[in-house]
């Protein structure tokens, strides 16, 4: 049998289905949920960084009218297991991240006890009563602190205060190194932020002890997953809990984990037997919810007088917190960090040592495009560092350095095998639509106004879908889809993915559309409950539109056939003469003889006596899709910059990108993916910094200290899109979700840098660029060694 074989939808600018009940305020999410006799929760947590639990009395709390139950750590000690979430590899280092605090608290915010009451108020209330005995300890709240010989150790049995260190070499970098022309060396740090979704988290735990099944509604990424861990902490069977995640203001990357506070409120409700709600406020989030981006790198780089990079050798060190948490381990930065940094350059000969320090902070989690902004910093800032050293052009020196296009599929220096891109394409396009010659002539002509514009070029491949093979403790290279047809012809989809916010309902739904030829709105799209959906892995990494959007096409692929075997079958036409086009199925050259998708679904139901015996009387099917080695995505970028060096203001004057995500399903979604990946990465680039102390208190809380982006602050992004379909994946479809988040670290470092050109050299190397940063790349520009002098002068 054939179908159309040009798609109607894919790569239509689809409308999204899901917008409606969004623009209307009709979503769900885990604060809307109301259940008879649900009681609330608040967490006692730490005020120290570090010390010593003595004591927790929990009695006053429970004398306040109201209060229901309490909880502190050493009633679940061995009666709930701590998370243990382990890196697989011998310079690993295990450790124990309790739900509540037993002997020991590791970061300031760390939860120590639970109060449930009848409302929100009465359980801050009774926690306020709480009182625990602290012996404070020293506080090791940088990385510096933490590597002193004399330091105290973390957790007990280290050998030193490091979750894990490994190493990776390709080729031969000391020979390279002996051989270059010239040898540079250069620093950067990203300091450290968070996702900061506008939804915090939050959960409701419900156990029913007749059914003996737990339910936990979460505001979570991966509910599959979060399902897994909580029975296994719990001591539960795993089809007896329930985990339903439902609309969910945001992910980013922070809720993919499991929540300690998930953990507590589960015991609550199994101990009350009532359901048991907790919503973070945002000091909370800020304090608890697992940060990101704090990595130092040191690089050395070996290259030729013709700008060719023979070898980098490079030192990782990310702050990883307190605890390494589940699933994805305190290596998640580190150890792709071992991998990634090369990027999309013939560098043969590479080198790097990696470190993942455990500190008196908030634990280190996942943050959209997880250790690529860093690696991207350093690559791309080594390129315009190389350029600098040897007089030339940083967009020549990229293209010297480039994967050419007939090198593909393309092994890199890291064992990763590349499968086709459009590296050089995309960087030669975005030059075009920047009319980058044009740009350098209007900056030559502002600054001889006395203006400082700023050009930054920055050129990435992005590993998408991402297959780990090793060291993790779960293989996330695949996903799954139960496509459904009804007895009316309508289908329903049932994926392990989540969607929240990037347009699932309608993206899949295209996929399943152009195979079953089907309209758009007779397609439903189930995600999202671990007991109604297919077994999946979560949503993350890149990866839905091609593991989801793989397994959906598989599996309506299978629905499509059955459709047209029985279609024949009543039309008394060979198989291979039937074809499915715009909802019938209809004998190739016969004119009108056909049955619509209905009608064969009706017969499959409703009169199994038409078919030969032992034909299924169902029209479903499973797919799963393993997404191998992954797939990659590639995209070039152009920045314009005015910096004012007064202030130390940057304005964004033009945002040029170039995106190639193979087959786009959408492109108005595909550019809302970069549009909010941009963004992101403006925020990390210019304002968002989670500051600590020396006692490892946070001094960023609130939105009154913690900056993000606001319209404002964005510029308008002038977006094109080249597609070269990925020869893995079904339909040609590569990630986009943390693309835009990439790139803009680098660029705007070397954007600022390039403006202050004219006041001197300095090498822009520390982000956020907050104005204050600015004023110092620009004083010492000017060999002014403090701001005193800047300002006399």
């Amino acid at each position: 049998m054939s179908y159309r074989k040009q798609p109607k939808l894919l790569g239509a600018r689809v409308r999204r289905v899901e917008d409606p009940r969004f623009l209307m305020g009709k979503a769900r999410y885990i604060e809307d949920i109301e259940l008879p006799g649900m009681i609330d929760a608040a967490f006692v947590r730490s005020p120290f960084a570090h010390a010593e639990i003595l004591s927790v009395d929990v009695s006053e709390a429970l004398a306040v009218p109201g209060v229901i139950a309490a909880l502190h750590g050493q009633d679940l000690s061995g009666r709930v297991k701590p998370t243990v979430c382990d890196a697989i590899s011998d310079g690993w280092q295990s450790s124990e991240f309790p739900a509540l605090a037993i002997d020991r608290v590791r970061y300031a915010g760390e939860a120590v006890a639970v109060i449930a009451a009848d409302n929100r108020y009465l359980a801050e209330d009774g926690a306020a009563l709480v009182d625990v005995d602290y012996e404070p300890l020293t506080p090791l709240a940088s990385v510096e602190a933490a590597q002193e010989p004399t330091a105290p150790l973390l957790h007990k049995g280290w050998k030193g205060n490091y979750f894990y260190r490994d190493r990776h070499a390709g080729g031969d970098p000391d020979l390279a190194f002996s051989n270059a022309d010239g040898v540079l060396e250069i620093e950067l740090a990203t300091r450290r932020h968070g996702g900061i979704p506008m939804e915090g988290r939050g959960c409701i735990a419900v156990y029913d002890p007749i059914e003996r099944v737990l339910t936990l509604w979460s505001s979570t990424q991966i509910p599959h997953l979060i399902r897994s861990e909580l029975a296994n902490c719990l001591g539960l069977p795993e089809n007896r809990v329930r985990v339903i995640a439902p609309d969910v203001g945001g992910g980013f990357g922070p809720k993919s984990h499991l929540n300690p506070e998930e953990v507590a409120a589960c015991v609550l409700a199994m101990d009350t037997r009532r359901p048991v709600r907790w919503i973070e406020d945002r000091r909370e989030h800020m304090l608890a919810c697992f940060h990101s981006r704090e990595h130092y790198h040191k690089a050395r780089v070996a290259y030729s007088e013709e700008g060719e990079v023979l070898a980098l050798s490079a030192e990782v060190t990310v702050d990883c917190g307190a605890y390494s948490v589940y699933p994805w381990t305190a290596a998640l930065d580190p150890g792709m960090s071992l991998f990634i940094m090369p990027g999309p350059y013939r560098i043969r000969n590479f080198r790097c040592e990696t470190l993942a320090v455990a500190t008196n902070k908030c634990p280190y989690g996942a943050y959209r495009g997880v250790a690529r902004s860093a690696n991207c910093l350093t690559i791309e800032r080594a390129m315009d560092a190389v350029a600098d050293a040897l007089g030339m052009d940083p967009v020549e020196v990229r293209k010297r350095n480039l994967i050419r296009d007939e090198e593909f599929p393309y092994t890199s220096v890291s064992g990763f095998v590349y499968d086709d891109t459009s590296l050089i394409e995309s960087l030669d396009k975005v030059c075009a639509e920047a009319d980058y010659e044009g740009m350098r002539e209007r900056q030559r002509l502002a600054r001889e106004k006395g203006r400082l514009l700023g050009i930054g070029v920055v050129t990435f491949i992005e590993q998408t879908a991402p297959a780990v093979d090793e060291g993790v403790p779960i293989n996330f290279r695949y996903d799954s889809a139960l496509v459904r047809l009804d007895p009316s012809g309508s289908a329903t989809v049932q994926l392990g993915t989540h969607s929240h916010g990037q347009g699932h309902e309608t993206t899949i739904a295209q996929i399943v559309a152009d195979q079953l030829t089907i309209p758009l709105d007779q397609i439903r799209i189930l995600y999202g409950d671990t007991q109604q959906t297919a077994q999946g892995i979560g949503t993350f990494a890149s990866r839905t539109a091609v593991v989801a959007g793989g397994a959906a096409h598989i599996a309506s692929g299978q629905v499509r056939d059955m459709l047209a075997e029985r279609g024949a079958h009543l039309m008394e036409a060979a198989a291979e003469d039937v074809e499915l086009v715009d909802g019938r199925v209809t004998v190739r050259g016969s004119g009108t003889r056909g049955l619509s998708v209905a009608e064969v679904a009706r017969a499959t139901y409703y009169h199994p006596e038409l078919f030969p015996f032992g034909w299924s009387p169902l029209l479903e099917a499973a797919g799963t899709f393993d997404a191998g080695h992954g797939t990659y995505a590639n995209a070039s970028q152009i920045v314009l910059v005015e910096v004012d060096p007064e202030t130390g203001a940057v304005e964004i004057l033009e945002y040029h990108i170039v995106e190639d995500c193979g087959r786009m399903i959408n492109p108005t979604i595909v550019e809302g993916q970069i549009h909010g990946g941009v963004a992101q990465g403006i925020g990390g680039a210019f304002f968002e910094e989670l500051i600590y102390d020396e006692q490892g208190q946070l001094l960023t809380t609130s939105f009154m200290d913690y900056l993000i982006p606001g319209p404002t602050e964005l510029p308008d992004f002038r977006i094109s899109h080249l597609e070269t379909p990925s020869p893995t994946s079904p339909n040609g479809i590569k990630g986009v979700g943390e693309g835009g988040a990439v790139a803009p670290y680098a660029i705007m470092a070397a954007a600022v840098q390039d403006a202050i050109r004219p006041i001197g050299n300095v090498f822009v190397n520390e982000l956020p660029l907050t104005p204050e940063r600015v004023l110092g790349f620009v004083d010492r520009a000017a060999g002014r060694t403090d701001r005193e002098a800047r300002r006399s002068g």
